[in-house]
Parts: structure tokens; C-alpha cells; sequence
């Protein structure tokens, strides 16, 4: 076991993972969170489109992922905020820390879960260990696949399936009519008209 100093600010990469079809405030928010915790230059949001979803809009389905990774990124960096050079282009659950521009043999790897998700990990003997409370404790990526911290329930946003059938038929999965322009600032905290034509049209049209 190889341990390390955590001086140089590059020693951490932590990486938010998810589908985000698309983020909606609360993840930002949580993206914020790390941000204040771990520092702007090492949090990432890791995510991508799978070639499920390629083919599945390739055959003009964009019900489940109709958002691209490119798209996806600049939704993120239109509506949150977030810049584009942090946003990877990666598996969420396997990221890969060279697309950072980083060494796995000097940089650990933090992987950020929701409580739910966390507790289905093994952390004890597993790929995947609990966060030390000492961060010179951990040890890089070249070694053990990642540290899991869990991150804090950030209140306020919506799930992507209600927001994307609202916006799609005027109604959500339940069958309740919602106003799609309050239902976009609901989800994303602010309002674009550039960005509400674009994901109606998305969702409506293909």
C-alpha cells in the first residue's frame, strides 16, 4: 500500500456521475457542495452516451436519453453554469482520471453516490472504500478504484422522467397538467428561451 501527501492540489480527483437527461437544480446544487469541499479544480462531472442510446436515436427513439453528451455539457455549462473542461466525457461508475489530464498513480479517486446508492457498496472489502477521515490516508488510482463519498440530499429538483414527459405532452407521468415554462424553471432553477425551444423541441419532435 502506497500512501501520499495530498500537497499538490491535483492529489484528489473527484468525480459527480450521472445520466443527467437532463441536470436539474438539485444536482447543481450537490456539484456546489463538492466544489466548497474538495476545491473547484477537482471536481468533475463524469458522464456520457452509451451506444444503447446512439442507436435508440438512431432509430429516431429520444424518449429515455435524448440528450447527447455534447448536449447534455452544454446544458450544464448554459443553465448551471459549469464549466465545460469539468464536465468528462466517461463512464460515471468506472470514470477515467486521464481524461483529466491526471496521473492515477498520484492522484486518489473519489466517486460521489447518493445515500441510497452508497449503501448497496461494499466499503469494507470491496473495489470501492469508504473516504478516510484523514485524506493523506488514501491511496491513488493506480491502486484501489476509488473512495465513495456520499453526498448530501439537495432539495428542489425534480426527477428528469416527470420533467421530460411535462415537457414533451404538457402533463406528467401521473397524468397532471403542468405548464411546461413554470415546469422548466422549476427544474432548472431560471428560465432560457433559447434552451426551453430547444429541449420542447427535442422532446416533441426528435
Amino acid at each position: 500500500m502506497r500512501l501520499f501527501e495530498l500537497t499538490n492540489t491535483k492529489n484528489i480527483t473527484v468525480f459527480y456521475g450521472g445520466r443527467f437527461q437532463p441536470m436539474h437544480k438539485g444536482h447543481r446544487d450537490v456539484y456546489k457542495h463538492l466544489v466548497d469541499k474538495f476545491g473547484a479544480n477537482n471536481v468533475f462531472i463524469a458522464t456520457m452516451f452509451s451506444q444503447k442510446a446512439a442507436k435508440a436515436h438512431a432509430a429516431g427513439d429520444y424518449s429515455s436519453d435524448p440528450f447527447t453528451f455534447k448536449e447534455k455539457a452544454e446544458l450544464m455549462t448554459k443553465m448551471h453554469g459549469i464549466p465545460a473542461n469539468k464536465i468528462i466525457d466517461t463512464n460515471p461508475f468506472r470514470p477515467d482520471v486521464t481524461k483529466t489530464g491526471r496521473d492515477p498513480s498520484t492522484s486518489a479517486v473519489v466517486l460521489v453516490y447518493g445515500a441510497k446508492d452508497a449503501g448497496r457498496l461494499n466499503t469494507t472489502t470491496g473495489a470501492l472504500r469508504k473516504i478516510p477521515d484523514d485524506l493523506n490516508d488514501m491511496q491513488p488510482a493506480d491502486e484501489i478504484a476509488g473512495y465513495v463519498y456520499v453526498a448530501p440530499l439537495m432539495q428542489g429538483g425534480m426527477s428528469a422522467s416527470d420533467f421530460r414527459s411535462v415537457m414533451a405532452t404538457g402533463k406528467d407521468q401521473s397524468g397532471k397538467a403542468k405548464d411546461p415554462q413554470k415546469t422548466f424553471v422549476e427544474f432548472f432553477g431560471s428560465f432560457n428561451q433559447d434552451v426551453f425551444d430547444f429541449i420542447k423541441g427535442r422532446l416533441t419532435n426528435g
